[in-house]
């Protein structure tokens, strides 16, 4: 957040225990300008905004970010993409996500490529994008977070659960289809028949 508003990396780090906001202008190719208006939740606080069954409806993207040399803070933004993965499919307020593996320029955890390649593509979103606030190397992340947003339909996470739900409805409604076409063919016929008999 400190580098999209223009602050300089700072060595010491406070963690931050309310919300945060920050808004900029992102440049797009073209020249395009885009207002980003970011909302910082903090971890603890993500369970407190799904206990609204609309809490998702204004969020355009929501964009995880874990500390890429620890394994616990990635094991934790996965427990909150799936808790938002869920939750946007329980309500049909599904929002696209992000992840951003922050601190690129520390080693990653035993695990991490493999761990995140196959998060992202059992959930069918793009790979965790690396960044690094002390080499000012952020990857296009403000960019990236705007195209997501405008093209929601190709970061929305989906879980085991919702796939399966999808699955069950698309047989229950191939079903119908065939029902409602036997039916159909049914009737013809008993309509053709008593057209021939009343001839």
């Amino acid at each position: 957040m400190n580098s999209f508003l223009g602050r300089p990396y700072l060595d010491s780090y406070s963690p931050t225990a309310d919300d945060q906001y920050a808004v900029n202008v992102v440049e797009l190719p073209g020249g395009i300008k885009k207002t980003l208006f970011l909302l910082e939740i903090h971890e603890d606080g993500v369970s407190k905004l799904l206990s609204s069954k609309e809490s998702l409806a204004p969020c355009d993207i929501a964009v995880f970010v874990y500390d890429s040399s620890d394994e616990s803070s990635w094991k934790r933004a996965t427990e909150l993409l799936m808790d938002v993965a869920g939750d946007g499919e329980d309500t049909s307020y599904e929002v696209p996500c992000l992840i951003v593996a922050a601190k690129d320029d520390l080693d990653s955890f035993p695990m991490a490529i493999q761990n995140s390649t196959r998060v992202s593509q059992d959930m069918g979103i793009e790979a965790p994008i690396p960044i690094s606030s002390k080499l000012s190397d952020f990857n296009n992340i403000f960019r990236r977070i705007v195209n997501a947003a405008e093209h929601p339909h190709l970061s929305i996470p989906e879980t085991e659960a919702g796939r399966s739900r999808k699955q069950y409805h698309r047989l229950i409604n191939q079903s119908l289809m065939v029902v409602s076409a036997i039916v159909g063919f049914a009737a013809y016929h008993v309509y053709a028949a008593r057209k021939n008999a009343s001839s």
